[in-house]
C-alpha cells in the first residue's frame, strides 16, 4: 500500500509496478479498462494513465487481511485531470511470493468525482 500511496502523491508507480506478477489481474472502475485486465503490460498501461492523469494523498482507514488477500479502506484528496475531487475507495490486493497477482478497487464517491 505504501507503494500505491507514493505512486498517488508523485506520479512514480515504478516501485510498485515492479511488485506485479507478470500475469497480473485487475479490476478497476475506470473507463478504458472495463472488465477484468490481465498482464503485467495492461497494469503497466493502467498506472501509465494514473500518472498522467492523478495526483493525490491517501489516508488509510482500515485493513482487512485474511485468505484471500489484504485491503485497505482510504480517503483520497487530489485532483484528476487538474480538477480537484474526493473520493472513498477499497483496494485489495492478493499478494504470493512477494508479487501482487490480482488487484482490484472500488469506489465510492459522495460529492466526489462527477
Amino acid at each position: 500500500m505504501h507503494h500505491w500511496i507514493l505512486g498517488a502523491a508523485t506520479g512514480d508507480w515504478t516501485r510498485l509496478v515492479g511488485m506485479l506478477a507478470g500475469s497480473v489481474t485487475f479490476h478497476v472502475p475506470v473507463e478504458g479498462f472495463a472488465g477484468v485486465r490481465h498482464g503485467a503490460a495492461d497494469a503497466i498501461r493502467f498506472f501509465e494513465w494514473l500518472a498522467d492523469s492523478v495526483r493525490a494523498d491517501l489516508v488509510v482507514h482500515s485493513v482487512l487481511t485474511g485468505e484471500a488477500g489484504v485491503a485497505f479502506e482510504v480517503q483520497v484528496t487530489g485532483t484528476m485531470h487538474g480538477e480537484p475531487f474526493t473520493q472513498r475507495l477499497c483496494l485489495v490486493f492478493e499478494v504470493r511470493d512477494g508479487l501482487v497477482h490480482h488487484f482490484r478497487e472500488y469506489l465510492a464517491w459522495p460529492g466526489g468525482l462527477r
